[in-house]
């Protein structure tokens, strides 16, 4: 299954993850679009149309079935790393943890243009 990971093409703290995250992708089970890039923009027509103007992280996993399931923010992050799995897969599990993932996602996100 392939997933589609979005994210803000102007954040250098985005590039750097994605970049990581390609590394790290030895199955080579995810794609990548820029969100104001064309395949992001169907994909978010589609189904998401209130996540077209986010300027967040979001996964789309098993993007290209009908019963596909949408992580943003912290979360998304976190279901990454439980999907390219190994050693990851232990930090992954705070996809699943009410612990303010997304918050802590929220607070780095409002500087990274700063890193």
């Amino acid at each position: 299954m392939k997933h589609l990971i979005l994210f803000d093409d102007r954040c250098r703290l985005c590039w750097r993850s994605v970049n990581r995250i390609r590394e790290w992708d030895k199955k080579k089970q995810f794609q990548f679009s820029p969100l104001r890039e064309k395949l992001a923009k169907q994909v978010l027509l589609k189904k998401y149309e209130k996540l077209k103007k986010a300027s967040t992280l979001v996964l789309i996993e098993n993007y290209r079935v009908p019963t596909s399931k949408i992580w943003i923010k912290g979360r998304a992050v976190m279901r990454i790393l439980w999907l390219i799995g190994g050693w990851k897969k232990l930090i992954g599990w705070l996809a699943y943890a009410p612990l303010g993932i997304d918050q802590i996602y929220s607070f780095v996100a409002k500087r990274r243009h700063r890193f």
